[in-house]
C-alpha cells in the first residue's frame, strides 16, 4: 500500500509516460542505412573511461580520475592538494545503496550515522557536518538537517571533499562537504528499468530513461523515477518514497549548453527515538529488557515530507579559453512531522516508579523551507611561458527562509513498554503553540582560485573568499504552560568572514603524487553573550600532507594523507554559574587516512580504507575529552569479482566494516565497536541483470547514541533482491 499522497494510479502513469518517452528517444535515435542483417549484440552500459572521463559523466567501474567538487573546475584528482574520495554510481548500484549514509559507509574518516535519524547525517574528520555540508550539484541542498535526504538513484557519483573547504563553498563545516552530481542528459541511449523487493517489507519501482530527443543530438532528455513502499525494524513505521527527476539539455550551438534540472521527492518515515534502557530490573529503570522493534509512538506518528527543486545550469565557452558558467536551483521542501516525546518540554515526561509505564506527549511539528542559490563565474585556461593556468573568479548568492513550530495539547498519556494499547493521538486538534520560530539568511559570497601547472610536474593552487552572512531570527516558546507565559526572542546577525587555501602538488613520472595544502573554514555561531554582543563566527584551520598513486598502466588509485584540523570560537559556557556562553571554545582533530580502489573492469574491483581519528576538546565544556560518536579508528574492505569460468555473466562480493569505539553522551559509557559483513551477487544475460544484496549479515544490533539512561539500535539486517532490464 503505498501511503504518499500521490497514489498507485498517478505513479504508475508516469511510469507509462516514461516508457512513452524513451520509445521516443528510441526512434528519434539516427538510424544506420540499411544493408546486410547484422548480429544483435547484449545492451552495454556507457561509462567514461580514464582517457575522456569528466566530472559530471558517468565512469566506467569504482576508479574516477576527476573531480569537480573541491575547486569547482573539471580537475584531475592527480593535481588536487586536498583529499577527495569519488563514490561511482558502479559502487552505489553493487553496494545496493539506497541513502547518502549508505554511499558513505566505505569512504575513510566518514562516519554516518547508525541509525535513523530522519535525514542524511554523518560526520568527517571528527566533525558534525549537518546540512551545512552536504550540496547537489555544487549548490547547497538543504536549510533544514530534517529535510536533508537526497535519493541516490537520481546520483551519477558523490565526492566527498575532506577539510575545510569554505573557499570554494562559504559557510561550512570544518570536517568537509559531500556534493553529489545528479544523473543529466547523455548523448547515448539510457533505457533502464527495475524492480526492486527486499526484507523489512519493501517494494520498489524504478526507471531511468534518455538519450537525444533530435538527430543532430542539439535536445538531449532524461527521465529518473523511483516509487517505493517500504516497512522498517520498528513497529509502525513506513518507508515510503516517490522520486521523480527529469532533465533537458539544449546546445544550440558550438560551446554554449543549458541544463534543465528538476526533482519531486516525497517521503513518508519516522525517527524512532532509543528504546534499549539500560540498568534493566534495578530501581529507576525498566524491570526487563524492551523489544527491539519497539516504538513508543505507535500509530499515526512519523513525517510527510515533500520537496520540490527546480533548476539550471548554464555554460558558454568562449575563443580564448574563456568560459562563463551559472547554476541557479529554486528549494521548496515541507516538512509535517507527527511525534511523541517521553522527555523534554514537560516535567514528568519518562519512565513512571512502576518501571513499565513511560509518561510521554504527542506533538505536531510542521516546518517550511525554501531556499534560491546563484552560483555565476568565469574560468580562464591559458599559458603564459611554461605555465598552464586555470583561473577562476566568481560570486555565490543564496537566500532561505526556514519556518518551525511545535503544536501540542500539553494532554500527557501512559504508553506501555510490554504491553502497549496504542490510541492515537488526534493530531489536528492541537491548539496549543509551544514553539514557533522564523528565519531568513542572506549571504554572499566572492570568490577568486588560480590553478597553475608548471613544466607539466607541479601544481599550486591559491583562492581566497570573502563572505557576508545577514541572518534574521524570531522565535517565540511556551516557558510556562500553566499561565500561558512565552518567552520571545529575537537576533538580527551580520557576519563577514574571509577564507583561503594553498596547496602545492607535485606529479612524478612514477603516478606518485604528493602534496602538501592550507584551508580555512567559518560557520556563523548564533548567540550573544553576557555584553549584548553576538558571537564571532568558529573558524576551522587544516594543514594536511598526503600522497596519491594513480600509475598510467595500472588500474589502481591509492591516497594517504595526515592532517590536523582544528575548530576555533566554539561556543562554551562563560562559567560554572553564569548562564551565558562565550565563543572561545576550541575542539582539534588530527588523524591518518588510507584509500585504495583497484578495478580492472569486467575482472576484480577492490575498495579498502583505514581511518585512526583523535579528536580532543582542547577549551570548553569538556577539555580533554574526545568528540561523541567518533571512533578513533575505522576500516573497511569491499571487493568484488566476476567468474565467468563457473557461471557466465556471475559476480559476487561483499565488504566487511569495522568501527571502534567511541565516547557516548554517558560519561562512564563507550559506545562498543563493531564488525558488520555486507555480501552481494549480481547475474547478467543480455538486457537482464539480477542481483541481491545483504547488509549487516548477522543482523548485529548495534548499540548507539548512548545515554545515561538509553541506547539506539543500529541498522539491522537489510536484505534487497532485484532486477533490472536495460537495452
Amino acid at each position: 500500500m503505498l501511503s504518499l499522497s500521490l497514489p498507485s494510479r498517478p505513479a504508475f502513469g508516469l511510469c507509462v509516460l516514461a516508457a512513452a518517452v524513451s520509445g521516443a528517444w528510441a526512434q528519434s535515435e539516427v538510424k544506420p542505412p540499411e544493408g546486410p542483417a547484422q548480429a544483435t549484440l547484449p545492451a552495454v552500459k556507457v561509462r567514461s573511461t580514464a582517457t575522456d572521463e569528466s566530472a559530471t559523466a558517468p565512469v566506467a567501474g569504482y576508479r574516477a580520475t576527476r573531480q569537480i567538487s573541491a575547486t569547482k573546475t573539471d580537475t584531475p584528482l592527480a593535481e588536487t592538494p586536498q583529499s577527495v574520495a569519488v563514490i561511482t554510481r558502479d559502487q552505489l548500484d553493487d553496494r545496493g545503496v539506497t541513502s547518502i549514509g549508505d554511499a558513505l559507509r566505505y569512504s575513510a574518516g566518514v562516519v554516518p550515522s547508525a541509525f535513523n535519524y530522519g535525514g542524511d547525517v554523518f560526520t568527517i574528520r571528527g566533525f558534525d557536518v549537518g546540512v551545512a555540508g552536504l550540496y547537489l550539484d555544487g549548490l547547497r541542498a538543504f536549510t533544514n538537517v530534517f529535510s536533508s535526504s537526497i535519493e541516490t538513484y537520481g546520483a551519477e557519483r558523490i565526492e566527498v571533499v575532506r577539510g575545510p573547504s569554505s573557499v570554494i563553498f562559504g559557510q561550512a563545516t570544518p570536517g568537509g562537504v559531500v556534493n553529489v552530481v545528479s544523473k543529466r542528459p547523455q548523448a547515448e541511449s539510457v533505457n533502464e528499468w527495475g524492480i526492486e523487493t527486499g526484507s523489512p517489507g519493501s517494494g520498489q519501482l524504478m526507471a531511468d530513461v534518455g538519450g537525444a530527443l533530435t538527430k543532430d543530438g542539439s535536445l538531449l532528455g532524461r527521465l529518473v523515477f523511483l516509487g517505493r513502499d517500504g516497512s522498517s525494524d520498528y513497529d509502525f513505521v513506513e518507508d515510503d518514497r516517490l522520486y521523480v527527476a527529469p532533465s533537458l539539455t539544449w546546445k544550440p550551438r558550438a560551446g554554449t549548453t543549458l541544463t534543465l534540472l528538476g526533482s519531486y521527492n516525497e517521503d513518508r518515515n519516522m525517527y524512532v527515538w532509543g528504546n534499549q534502557y539500560r540498568h534493566t530490573g534495578t530501581p529507576g529503570h525498566p524491570i526487563a529488557p524492551v523489544a527491539d522493534s519497539y516504538n513508543f509512538a505507535g500509530p499515526g506518528a512519523g513525517y510527510h515530507r515533500v520537496s520540490k527543486n527546480l533548476g539550471y545550469e548554464f555554460e558558454q565557452k568562449f575563443d580564448a579559453g574563456l568560459a562563463l558558467r551559472q547554476k541557479l536551483r529554486f528549494s521548496d521542501i515541507t516538512t509535517d512531522r507527527r511525534e511523541v516525546w517521553d522527555s523534554y518540554f514537560l516535567p514528568g515526561l519518562g519512565l513512571r516508579a512502576d518501571g513499565r509505564s513511560l509518561n510521554v506527549l504527542a506533538v505536531n511539528r510542521p516546518d517550511a523551507d525554501q531556499s534560491l542559490g546563484i552560483d555565476t563565474n568565469v574560468e580562464w585556461q591559458g599559458r603564459t611561458g611554461p605555465v598552464q593556468h586555470t583561473l577562476l573568479a566568481g560570486i555565490d548568492l543564496r537566500r532561505t527562509r526556514m519556518t518551525q513550530g511545535i503544536y501540542t495539547n500539553l494532554g500527557v498519556y501512559q504508553v506501555d513498554l510490554y504491553d502497549p494499547v496504542f490510541v492515537e493521538p488526534d493530531w489536528k486538534s492541537f491548539g496549543t503553540q509551544a514553539y514557533d520560530y522564523h528565519d531568513e539568511t542572506r549571504s554572499a559570497g566572492l570568490y577568486l582560485q588560480e590553478q597553475a601547472k608548471f613544466f607539466d610536474r607541479w601544481v599550486a593552487m591559491a583562492g581566497v573568499r570573502r563572505d557576508r552572512v545577514h541572518q534574521v531570527t524570531h522565535s517565540t516558546t511556551l516557558v510556562n504552560p500553566a499561565t500561558s507565559a512565552y518567552l520571545d526572542s529575537q537576533s538580527d546577525d551580520v557576519t563577514w568572514d574571509t577564507t583561503g587555501r594553498v596547496g602545492f602538488v607535485y606529479l612524478g613520472a612514477n603516478g606518485l603524487s604528493p602534496y602538501v595544502s592550507y584551508s580555512t573554514s567559518f560557520e556563523p555561531n548564533s548567540g550573544t553573550d553576557a555584553s549584548g554582543a553576538m558571537f564571532k563566527p568558529s573558524q576551522g584551520k587544516q594543514f594536511e600532507i598526503g600522497t596519491r598513486y594513480q600509475p598510467e598502466n595500472l588500474p589502481l588509485s591509492v591516497l594517504a594523507a595526515v592532517y590536523d584540523l582544528r575548530k576555533t570560537n566554539v561556543p562554551m559556557s562563560a562559567g560554572p554559574s553564569s548562564p551565558f556562553q562565550v565563543a572561545e571554545g576550541e575542539v582539534r582533530s588530527r588523524g591518518v587516512e588510507f584509500e585504495a580502489s583497484y578495478d580492472v573492469l569486467r575482472g576484480w574491483a577492490l575498495l579498502a580504507n583505514y581511518a585512526f581519528t583523535d579528536t580532543e576538546s582542547l577549551k570548553g565544556d569538556n577539555v580533554g575529552e574526545a568528540t561523541v560518536n567518533i571512533p578513533r579508528h575505522a576500516a573497511s574492505v569491499w571487493t568484488k569479482a566476476r567468474i565467468d569460468s563457473l557461471v557466465q555473466g556471475l559476480t559476487i562480493g561483499g565488504g566487511v566494516r569495522y568501527v571502534g569505539e567511541s565516547r557516548s553522551f554517558d560519561p562512564d559509557t563507550m559506545n562498543p565497536a563493531y564488525t558488520l559483513v555486507d555480501v552481494m551477487s549480481s547475474y547478467t544475460n543480455g538486457p537482464w541483470t539480477l542481483s541481491a544484496t545483504v547488509e549487516n549479515l548477522a543482523d548485529r544490533r548495534v548499540l548507539t547514541n548512548c545515554t545515561p539512561t538509553v541506547c539506539t539500535l543500529g541498522y539491522g539486517r537489510e536484505i534487497k533482491a532485484r532486477a533490472v532490464y536495460r537495452w
